[in-house]
């Protein structure tokens, strides 16, 4: 290293005498003097930094209280994972009041902090992380994913969305309308549907168009007593390899023309979870006071469409999707369970129900849509024969788009008065903001 120093202070010395024999001679003598001055000023700080370097102690081991300069830290960016932050935030102009579930008028409603990045050619990992003054920190989404399989096949292990349906994939402050249907809500929860397991999918082609298969088995299907649903079973719903979590979803894909294209799939899912149980520990309780649920049997089947317009010329500016998603429940009620297992009088679904949507958004300008939703939901809880356990609601949004970073929505909902419910009538504005690498949407 020593030697490497000597050498640049003779080359800095040298260099303005080696211009001068390669280059013409220039008229202006200040022009020679300060390159004289530029070239000797270079070698006095060369010859000082030389001298600092001689006057250092040269031990292996860093002195006390310095600092290791060593190449510990990842200095290639591309390992340095993309980082970004989705920001959800509503104002809920209701006339009767807050329809949050915080009570608030205004409230940051959740903010996403999202870690996505390459672990080695064979893996990806994805990490979502919600933020919320409810919940406070949730894990969202944490998969890795290998990306090298074979026959056109990709499988993950972590916490994810199930892909049940159209939308319980996609995250709540990423919608195209404010909160999911209320199918959705009712029958995935409120929030979707995510679980801790593996998913499987592949691509498959047999009649000339796109298909694609998905698989997954989580550790639970629905929320967990962990999760704040207060239900407590005999003994956890996964205890057999029956009680655990598992859907499928075979979507079908079809190109109409160069502007139009077709969705049709259909999807499964089934799984035992808790469900709640009236205990009188002096009457009805033969259990422990604790024991307030039973775990039953329940299973979802749906089938849903989208069709999607864009045209080819005027794509920046044009465009339609019709969305619709029908969802049916299928429940194991108190006679399939049996007396003898239940610790009290079963209170949970009552009947199987059936849930829809339809969906429409149309692009009016570059950044403004126009969409419209109509929800109908039957209640599992209620009896069969009544005809107030129907839900139906209708609503209205105007989006406006700034930019693919940031977000402004008004939306408009009624929802229909039915037996005992009220008509209620909701206004919401919602604005949600990106930084950093804005993750890709499921298509």
């Amino acid at each position: 290293m020593i030697r490497i120093h000597l050498f640049l202070c003779a080359l800095a010395s040298m260099l303005p005498s080696m211009l001068e024999s390669q280059n013409p001679p220039v008229p202006r003598r200040d022009s020679v003097a300060r390159a004289d001055s530029i070239a000797r000023a270079d070698s006095i700080a060369l010859v000082r930094e030389l001298e600092k370097m001689q006057a250092r102690p040269e031990t292996g081991a860093p002195s006390e209280g310095s600092t290791p300069t060593g190449t510990g830290g990842p200095t290639n960016p591309r390992l340095i994972p993309d980082i970004s932050v989705i920001g959800d935030v509503i104002a809920d102009l209701s006339p009767k009041g807050s329809t949050q579930e915080s009570g608030r008028r205004f409230d940051i409603r959740e903010v996403e902090l999202a870690l996505s990045s390459a672990v080695d050619p064979y893996f990806r990992a994805d990490f979502i992380l919600g933020l919320s003054d409810l919940e406070g920190i949730a894990i969202e989404e944490a998969y890795i994913t290998a990306t090298a399989l074979p026959w056109q096949s990709a499988a993950r292990i972590g916490r994810f969305h199930l892909p049940f349906g159209k939308q319980n994939t996609t995250h709540r402050a990423e919608l195209q309308t404010i909160e999911y249907p209320h199918a959705i809500q009712s029958f995935l929860g409120p929030e979707g549907s995510k679980g801790t397991g593996v998913w499987f999918s592949k691509i498959l082609a047999p009649f000339g168009f796109y298909q694609e298969l998905l698989l997954t088995a989580v550790d639970h299907f629905g929320e967990s007593e962990e999760e704040g649903t207060g239900l407590l079973a005999s003994e956890p719903a996964n205890k057999k390899v029956n009680g655990l979590g598992y859907s499928a979803r075979l979507r079908n894909y079809l190109d109409l023309s160069e502007s139009a294209n077709l969705e049709l799939s259909v999807s499964a899912a089934t799984g035992r979870r808790a469900q709640p149980v009236d205990c009188d520990p002096a009457v009805d309780c033969v259990r422990s006071d604790e024991v307030n649920a039973v775990n039953a049997r329940q299973s979802l089947i749906g089938a849903d469409l989208t069709f999607r317009w864009r045209p080819l010329q005027q794509g920046l500016y044009k465009s339609f999707i019709l969305q619709a998603e029908l969802m049916r429940q299928v429940n194991e009620r108190s006679s399939a369970l049996g007396r003898a297992s239940l610790p009290g009088e079963y209170a949970g679904p009552r009947r199987n129900a059936n849930g829809a949507y339809v969906f429409s958004r149309y692009q009016l300008t570059r950044r403004t849509h126009l969409g419209a939703r109509y929800d109908w939901v039957q209640d599992p809880f209620a009896d069969a024969e009544l005809a107030e356990g129907s839900f139906k609601a209708a609503s209205g949004y105007l989006q406006f788009f700034p930019s693919e970073f940031s977000k402004l929505v008004l939306g408009l909902e009624r929802q229909f008065a039915a037996g005992d419910r009220k008509a209620l009538n909701r206004l919401i504005l919602q604005s949600t903001f990106a930084v950093g690498p804005h993750r890709p949407h499921p298509f």
